[in-house]
């Protein structure tokens, strides 16, 4: 389990915000649901960043671009930004923040494949083949985590389960990062426990002293 500081909505003096940043699918409706009380419960507004990974002739960095352009125009209006990716969600979260480390104040990756991996299955062509957006995200996050020092790597938050027929489990945690693995099996079923059940440990890090 996380270890954080538990506050509450009342002991908060800032202006909190988080980047939802759904998987492959971008169903939005899922995170909006189970995220929909964060407002009034824990003073935390949510924002649901869409890329969108499928049917788009956008590139990656095209779509990470407008993702930075909202974090810099949120930092500018006094947030305290957080990001959350879910599955495919993960890599691009996490990329976000290795442009921006310095405008964001925790990562949350959900069981979300960062790295591409050797000998597993599946692969990640087979994962991303009909997303060339999350090959290039997941590409350039194994890169970027590279990049990461021991402070950057303690804002990181990655939740897995025991086994993930989509993604790895090997590939979710990071050296250095608050890493846990929740009593689950199965990717959707994963994150759907990771979001509810197991929420407190995100919400715990988000409001823990940045």
């Amino acid at each position: 389990m996380c270890n954080c500081q538990n506050l509450k909505a009342q002991d908060i003096k800032m202006k909190w915000v988080v980047i939802l940043i759904p998987g492959l699918g971008d169903d939005a409706s899922k995170l909006q649901l189970v995220t929909r009380h964060w407002p009034q419960k824990y003073n935390i507004e949510t924002i649901l960043y869409l890329m969108p990974w499928m049917g788009n002739s956008e590139s990656f960095e095209q779509k990470l671009n407008r993702l930075i352009k909202k974090i810099d125009t949120l930092h500018e209006n006094g947030y305290t930004i957080s990001l959350l990716g879910t599955s495919a969600g993960g890599s691009c979260a996490i990329n976000a923040y290795c442009k921006r480390r310095e405008k964001i104040a925790k990562v949350i990756n959900v069981c979300g494949r960062l790295r591409k991996g050797k000998n597993v299955f599946p692969s990640l062509d087979i994962a991303a083949k009909n997303s060339p957006s999350f090959k290039e995200s997941v590409l350039l996050c194994e890169e970027n985590l590279k990049s990461l020092n021991d402070q950057d790597r303690k804002k990181i938050l990655t939740i897995r389960s025991y086994f993930d027929e989509i993604v790895p489990v090997s590939f979710i945690p990071i050296d250095g990062a608050h890493n846990i693995r929740i009593f689950s099996v199965e990717h959707i079923l994963s994150i759907s426990l990771a979001m509810t059940l197991y929420s407190k440990n995100i919400i715990d890090f988000i409001l823990q002293n940045p």
